[in-house]
């Protein structure tokens, strides 16, 4: 329980830090992201970047993901220097489609509940 604790801890700083590297570069492919969580490996050495994906097509993500390769270095050193930790987990970019989905399933449900008012 306490090892989970640390864990949600760590992904919640690191959020806020990766958030913050981000809006720092002066690319705006990168610096409009919104990032919805990061998900940190037990040992810290890797770390995935949720990235809110709704209204970005797949040409978009590719010019996200070759921006975002080119800036992984400046953005390491940018959490390197704001958290002081030793190292800095590798760091991979997710485009998160769970608020589409949920949207979607919002809208399902909302269409069964019109339907079964109109019967």
């Amino acid at each position: 329980m306490h090892n989970k604790i640390i864990q949600e801890r760590r992904e919640s700083f690191l959020q806020e830090v990766v958030h913050e590297a981000l809006g720092s570069l002066g690319d705006t492919t990168l610096n409009t992201l919104e990032v919805t969580r990061v998900q940190c490996s037990k040992g810290k050495y890797d770390a995935k970047i949720f990235i809110e994906s709704s209204g970005i097509d797949k040409s978009q993500q590719a010019k996200i993901l070759q921006a975002f390769k080119k800036a992984r270095p400046i953005i390491q050193e940018y959490i390197l220097n704001a958290t002081a930790w030793h190292s800095v987990p590798k760091l991979t970019l997710v485009f998160d489609d769970s608020l589409q989905i949920q949207n979607n399933l919002d809208k399902i449900f909302a269409q069964i509940h019109k339907d079964k008012d109109n019967t």
